[in-house]
């Protein structure tokens, strides 16, 4: 995937991906991706310019609570009955459009929701995987399993 940022702007000016299957491998699709990713830093007469490497999306970032990139707790209240949901949230960008998905904790329990939000994060961008447990729940998500009366353990 290229993100192309103009200086000061959160928002990407553009952002491509490329597919591996697609392109003929991996190769293939990084040639691809370096020339498309210099064509738009002409065209966007983008001067000042750094690239970051792939990899360095994947590190555990400060802000990631799950142990996964993409992947993180959410909380959704039914409109109807007022009552709040939580749930394993996946996040992916596929052809440079957002793909969000996930899995309730009430249904699946804590454990299997994590696992099955980050194995539809693996599924979709061939991430690797360096943990092989959900961290311990939070003091929001205890909160909400006392008051919903659902046994939290990460089995």
């Amino acid at each position: 995937m290229v993100r192309i940022y103009k200086k000061g702007n959160r928002k990407p000016l553009v952002v491509k991906s490329f597919s591996d299957e697609k392109l003929g491998g991996k190769e293939q699709a990084l040639q691809e991706a370096i020339q498309w990713r210099n064509e738009q830093i002409k065209i966007n007469g983008i001067i000042d310019h750094r690239f970051v490497e792939a990899p360095a999306a994947h590190n555990f970032h400060a802000r990631n609570t799950s142990g996964v990139t993409g992947v993180s707790i959410d909380y959704r209240i039914d409109a109807k009955s007022g009552v709040t949901h939580a749930y394993w949230l996946a996040k992916v960008v596929v052809a440079g459009k957002p793909k969000t998905k996930s899995w309730s904790i009430r249904r699946h329990g804590y454990k299997k929701a994590w696992e099955l939000a980050v194995a539809f994060r693996i599924k979709m961008t061939s991430q690797s995987l360096t943990i092989q447990a959900p961290p311990k729940p939070n003091q929001k998500l205890l909160s909400w399993a006392a008051e919903n009366q659902i046994q939290l353990s990460r089995e």
